[in-house]
């Protein structure tokens, strides 16, 4: 599998005296060499401070004076560089990235904010996860889950000094509570498995009772479903439910010819009271104007009586002289005084009678008309009665028992959509508790090597088997990756009963042969780095058992040869200690060889530019070689 990524150079830049410092590194095989305290192991740190180590055990600190570690990385599509400031709480690495895969900005070391993306979602992006925060595994035996991260198989790319001599499998974390969640980590860089499916909040126990708690409660149902439905059938029973479709449709029509009866009825009602209110107001207006006609009639005879009399004092007038004398004064009356009244006329009394005549014949056509109308008022009233009496009596009720029983007949097919709907409730329940009663809870614990393919035990022995031979390991007569320890045992022997050199090459062995499984077409994805710190810490060591001593001759050149002609996919960085490694001046075209030689006039000095190791001594030793008289210095 090609490698996703490759480091192309690490750097500590900032202080405000010295020259940044940078390490250039290529593909395939890096090997860091010189003498202790050079820097060497500080190389590898800065990479794992880029890979999101905690600031708090970090080689360099700010006191150093030095202010970022800065680290540029190659793919296929492009270039990435990634900046971290150094000291403690400082946890924020700024990304530029003209990878399309990567966004450039501020990503985070350890738990991601709301805002910020987490520094493993970069590098497990580059190894191949599509969307890196949804990936989970187990994190323990009870099935708990957790996030994939950069971290969780970390110390299978990176054996510093301390660990690559340790007893227990080089392959397992520091802290025994992240074995599990490596194990898991690493069958999801074998297959690519997700184990959100498989994660869970509940121990199997745990799961177990509440299963047994769901049944204990759907074993109730099963009795009040069937209470139920006999109340249901009993009811369906009693009121022919064989024919309630036929009855829902009679009554259906029923209560619509009644609703047409009663618009009918309102309809009639309303055009009847229509005409009520027009006879009766044409009878207000008759009345009005026999009123006004019989006033009429009332002044006609009056004048006709006031003419009458005229004429009755006129004949008693003429039967007396005319005065001559004022009955007052005495005096003689004017001649133009002394005439009569006149006469009213006859044509004017028949005129009058006339009009009276003809008044009083209106008057009559009036109370005629007015009778009339109050017969047709009293006939609407009485219709217009009987269409109420017919709807508050005849219709309303027929329609509200139309609609009771239409009611009833609803109810009725409720019920028997009730009793379907009970019946498949009732087999689903039998059939849940029957799948819940069949569950199987597994005693046994959650374990990932049940996730690994089924050849990875037999290819991973095979190479261990593969690479010890290469390295010249004698007497090799078999070699496996133990299921159990997950770790390599070599001639039927276990490495922690061997001593320290023999147990660092055993742990380099076991991590090349990983990385190199990891980097085959077995694996789903390749983290494509490898780091050690002193592969053969120890070998040096004089060796009673002529075995190991034999290993101390042979294997370190051997280990070096294999490095430098392996067809490796990936980034192998070794940093050692020319003390006690072999000369590999002869790899120098095989490999890219960095020497630091800790000589101001030869070479490079160090890691770090302008440093000596007085630059870097404690000031309480500083005291302390000041006050004891040595006059020397000691590394720091």
């Amino acid at each position: 599998m090609k490698p996703a990524f490759t480091i192309t150079s690490i750097k500590v830049v900032g202080h405000p005296d010295r020259r940044d410092s940078e390490v250039s590194l290529k593909p395939g095989l890096n090997v860091i060499c010189g003498p202790s305290n050079s820097g060497k192991s500080w190389v590898l740190h800065c990479i794992d401070y880029m890979f999101g180590a905690e600031a708090k055990d970090f080689s360099l600190k700010e006191a150093d004076g030095y202010t970022r570690v800065v680290m540029t990385v190659k793919t296929d599509v492009g270039q990435i560089t990634l900046s971290r400031p150094i000291g403690a709480g400082h946890n924020d690495v700024e990304v530029h990235s003209n990878d399309q895969r990567i966004q450039s900005g501020i990503y985070k070391c350890g738990k991601a904010s709301a805002n910020t993306l987490p520094i493993s979602h970069v590098w497990l992006k580059l190894i191949g996860f599509e969307s890196p925060e949804s990936v989970r595994v187990i994190k323990n035996k009870n099935y708990l889950g957790q996030s994939l991260t950069w971290r969780t198989f970390s110390h299978i790319l990176f054996a510093d000094e301390t660990s690559i001599s340790k007893n227990e499998s080089i392959l397992f974390p520091v802290q025994n509570t992240g074995v599990t969640a490596f194990k898991s980590a690493l069958a999801t860089l074998l297959t690519g498995r997700d184990f959100s499916a498989e994660e869970s909040d509940e121990s199997p126990e745990e799961k177990k009772r509440a299963n047994n708690a769901v049944i204990a409660y759907l074993e109730t149902q099963p009795d009040a479903i069937v209470s139920r439905l006999k109340l249901i059938d009993s009811a369906l029973v009693a009121n022919r439910s064989n024919t309630l479709e036929e009855e829902f449709d009679e009554l259906g029509n029923d209560v619509a010819q009644v609703q047409d009866s009663l618009r009918n009825a309102t309809s009639q009602g309303q055009r009847i009271i229509a005409d009520l209110g027009t006879v009766r107001e044409h009878i207000a207006e008759s009345k009005m104007l026999e009123r006004r006609y019989e006033e009429l009639a009332s002044s006609y005879q009056a004048r006709l009586q006031r003419l009458d009399f005229v004429v009755e004092g006129r004949e008693l007038t003429d039967r007396h002289p005319l005065p001559m004398i004022c009955p007052v004064c005495d005096q003689v009356l004017p001649a133009d005084a002394q005439s009569r009244i006149a006469h009213p006329g006859k044509e004017e009394q028949e005129l009058l009678k006339a009009k009276l005549n003809d008044l009083l014949e209106v008057i009559h056509e009036v109370k005629t008309s007015i009778h009339q109308d109050s017969l047709m008022e009293q006939n609407l009233a009485s219709k217009s009665d009987d269409i109420n009496k017919l709807i508050k009596s005849a219709l309303l009720p027929r329609l509200d028992g139309l609609k009771r029983k239409l009611d009833e007949h609803n109810a009725l097919v409720a019920m028997r959509a009730e009793r379907e709907q009970l019946e498949n409730e009732l087999e689903t329940v039998r059939n849940e508790i029957e799948r819940r009663k069949a569950m199987p809870f597994p005693k046994e614990q959650f374990d990932p090597l049940d996730y690994y393919p089924d050849s990875f035990w037999d290819d991973i022995s095979t190479l261990l088997l593969d690479t010890l031979g290469a390295c010249a390991f004698p007497n090799l007569k078999e070699a496996y990756l133990n299921r159990k320890s997950f770790d390599a045992v070599v001639n039927d022997k276990f490495k922690r009963r061997e001593g320290k050199g023999y147990r660092s090459f055993v742990n380099t062995v076991v991590l090349l042969v990983l990385h190199d499984y990891l980097a085959s077409d077995h694996a789903a994805h390749n983290p494509s780095i490898l780091m050690i710190d002193t592969p053969l810490l120890g070998l040096d060591d004089p060796q009673e058992d002529p075995e190991l001593q034999e290993m101390r001759e042979t294997i370190p050149a051997a280990l070096y040869d294999y490095l430098a002609d392996a067809d490796m996919d990936g980034q192998l960085i070794i940093a050692d200690n020319i003390k006690f490694m072999p000369d590999i001046s002869e790899l120098k075209d095989r490999c890219n060889i960095i020497r630091f030689t800790k000589q101001s006039n030869e070479g490079r000095y160090g890691f770090l530019l302008d440093v000596t190791d007085s630059d870097f001594m404690d000031k309480d030793e500083k005291e302390t070689n000041t006050t004891d008289g040595s006059g020397e210095e000691q590394n720091a």
